[in-house]
């Protein structure tokens, strides 16, 4: 694995929190925001994941109200149709 060096400033809480963190996991402080900027890459991965869900659930939703419409739709025909033959018959009889 390559590695490139970064400096980055932090508050004096920020750099406590991360050295007891580190001390805690027996792990450097460089391997305390590895992981985190890990675990906020897969945050962004929810997100989009929870976006597409919603999405999905919105699609379903729309395709089963289109279902619903659609068998209404057939039933009427259906019994259009069951009545005009009712009718003929009558008239053939």
């Amino acid at each position: 694995m390559k590695t490139e060096r970064m400096t980055i400033l932090v508050t004096p809480a920020q750099k406590r929190a991360i050295a007891t963190q580190a001390k805690r996991l027996n792990v450097s402080a460089g391997e305390i925001i590895r992981r985190a900027v890990e675990g906020y890459r897969h945050n962004d991965e929810e997100i989009v994941l929870n976006a597409l869900a919603d999405e999905l659930d919105r699609a379903v939703k729309e395709a089963r109200h289109a279902l619903k419409d659609a068998l209404g739709e057939t039933r009427r025909t259906l019994d259009h149709f069951a009545a005009k033959t009712k009718s003929e018959q009558r008239r053939a009889a």
